[in-house]
């Protein structure tokens, strides 16, 4: 299995780690005036290069975090918002998401067909902790789902690399921010364990990162409840139901176990799914019922921080 670390483009690590921190805004904050501009256009620089990109004024005020901003300027033509802490080709995601609410199953072709997958990878992670962020859980839960179809597409098995960043390099704040994503790491831990390979160079990372054992045991100990086998309960493999029979448990994830909302909305339909394209089929249609490795714990979706403000 290729290393997704080793193989990445380095400025995708830069900008992976500057995720973690606060991102630096122009000297007029993160709104300011242009010059010119149509009123219905709002420009956003993305990135230490200042990548442009032109959303339609309507869209980005679909977005709560960035509609309260625009409320600010309101009356104001030509606005320009700077995020030159943020990653573009993660912003082009997020572009994508905010003007169709679907999934993200064509940029993993594209990935697969121009051999991106790793970038793709690091994208993902960052469009998770930057919706996270900004208080988009229905997008958070996209991002996951495409990061679980993304390793399955790959058969990759987690990298100790992503693990370590995940526990080590983020701040509390945004390993908070991104414990949904730790879940699915535990869970792709303990089912990779299984090879001898992998297990040995996953079994080092537990000594480095504060918690991991832990959240760990706790997998484990209630995987054995639900009388299944980590070696057979593959993480990577979204089950196209939240309704599974006991046999289908054996081997997958009920779509929603990695989500914001999982314990939050009991028995309900899934809360996100009227974000997505009727004309696009989506798993997260189909009832919800919560994880099988969660069944204990309650969550009510991304805690709304900003690393913005």
């Amino acid at each position: 299995m290729p290393s997704i670390i080793e193989q990445r483009n380095n400025k995708f690590g830069k900008m992976a780690r500057d995720m973690t921190r606060n991102i630096p805004v122009g000297k007029g904050g993160i709104i300011a005036p242009s010059s010119m501009g149509a009123p219905d256009i709002v420009k956003v620089m993305v990135g230490p290069d200042c990548d442009e990109f032109l959303i339609p004024r309507r869209l980005l005020a679909s977005c709560e975090y960035f509609r309260a901003r625009l409320d600010l300027a309101r009356g104001q033509t030509g606005l320009v918002i700077r995020l030159e802490g943020q990653c573009p080709d993660m912003f082009k995601l997020f572009e994508r998401w905010l003007s169709e609410r679907r999934g993200l199953s064509g940029f993993i072709d594209n990935a697969e067909s121009d051999q991106s997958c790793e970038e793709l990878h690091w994208d993902l992670v960052n469009l998770q902790l930057f919706a996270a962020n900004i208080g988009e859980a229905a997008l958070q839960d996209v991002a996951m789902d495409a990061l679980q179809d993304l390793y399955l597409r790959c058969n990759w098995e987690i990298d100790p690399e992503l693990v370590k960043w995940v526990y080590i390099e983020c701040d509390p704040e945004a390993s908070y921010c991104l414990r949904n994503l730790r879940r699915w790491i535990v869970a792709m831990i303990a089912w990779g364990m299984g090879d001898a390979e992998a297990g040995g160079a996953l079994e080092t990372v537990f000594g480095e990162c504060t918690g991991l054992r832990g959240e760990y045991d706790n997998h484990l100990k209630k995987v054995a409840a639900s009388k299944l086998s980590v070696d057979l309960k593959n993480p990577q493999l979204r089950l196209p139901s939240n309704n599974l029979r006991n046999e289908e448990r054996q081997f997958g994830y009920r779509q929603c176990s990695f989500h914001t909302h999982r314990s939050a909305i009991g028995q309900g339909r899934c809360p996100h799914a009227h974000h997505l394209s009727p004309l696009m089929y989506s798993p997260l249609t189909d009832g919800y019922v919560e994880s099988d490795s969660d069944r204990t714990e309650s969550t009510s979706g991304s805690r709304m921080t900003s690393p913005f403000i």
